[in-house]
Formats: structure tokens, C-alpha cells, sequence
């Protein structure tokens, strides 16, 4: 059995961008930021072809499961559009961001690619949370 480690949160307005380049995430991404007046973003790359975009206005979850689902009906792929129905079920979003197991061992855990403007509310809550749980999965692999 794999154990997959992410953050869930239904303030935050994140996605999970499978099979998409990175230019059509960077485009999303201001897209999204621009129409809804969420003041800046951050992308973190997965692995090949896979993103993730958090987001730094806080919402309530009524706003952020209609952005994601804005999100999913203009990307016009299927794989963000399941994303985001597994996401309306939970009542909240999540993001992997420990290591992953695939075929061929682990995937690392996502790294930020690109940033862009106001980082102060959401993304510094994500990013704190981030570094606090690798600390304790770094720790937990050592013993």
C-alpha cells in the first residue's frame, strides 16, 4: 500500500493541472487570477506535464469550487474536470505535496516553477504547511 501525502483546505483556491504544458498552465493560471480578482498565484511542477496552481485570495468554498469548476470547464481536459468533481465530493481541495510512488519508484514531491504577485495570505499558509509536513515525512523516512 502507498501512502501519498497532500494539504487540504477549502479556503484556497487550488487545481491540479494533469497533461497540460506548461504555458497552458501559466495562461490558466492568469486567466483564472484576472476573472476572479485573486491577486496573485503560484505553479508548482509535479512531474512531466502536471501542475499545480495555488491561489492567494482566500474564498468561501461556494466561490472556490465554482472557480475550479471554471477552471476545468475552459482547460477542456478531462483529467482537471475529474480533479474537480473528486473536489466538490470531499467539500475541499488537495494537492500532493510529499513523493509519490509510481512504476519506476518515486516521484519528488512538486517544486515551484513560477510565481506571480500577491503571495502573503493563502500561498504563504500552503507553503508553510508544505515545509512543516516534509520536515515530519523527512524525519518519519530516517527512522
Amino acid at each position: 500500500m502507498a501512502v501519498v501525502i497532500g494539504l487540504s483546505d477549502n479556503k484556497t483556491v487550488m487545481c491540479d493541472l494533469d497533461n497540460i504544458s506548461f504555458k497552458k498552465a501559466k495562461s490558466l493560471a492568469f486567466l483564472t487570477m484576472e476573472h476572479f480578482k485573486l491577486e496573485g498565484f503560484i505553479i508548482l511542477k509535479s512531474s512531466s506535464k502536471h501542475y499545480h496552481l495555488v491561489f492567494d485570495k482566500p474564498k468561501q468554498w461556494s466561490e472556490v469550487i465554482s472557480i475550479i469548476a471554471w477552471i476545468g470547464i475552459i482547460s477542456k481536459n478531462k483529467h482537471v474536470w475529474k480533479w474537480v468533481c473528486m473536489q466538490s465530493i470531499k467539500k475541499y481541495c488537495t494537492l500532493r505535496v510529499g513523493p509519490k510512488p509510481d512504476g519506476e519508484g518515486l516521484k519528488p514531491s512538486p517544486k515551484i516553477v513560477y510565481r506571480y504577485g500577491s503571495q502573503d495570505r493563502q500561498i504563504k499558509w500552503f507553503l508553510t504547511m508544505r515545509r512543516r509536513v516534509l520536515r515530519m515525512v523527512k524525519r518519519l523516512s530516517l527512522h
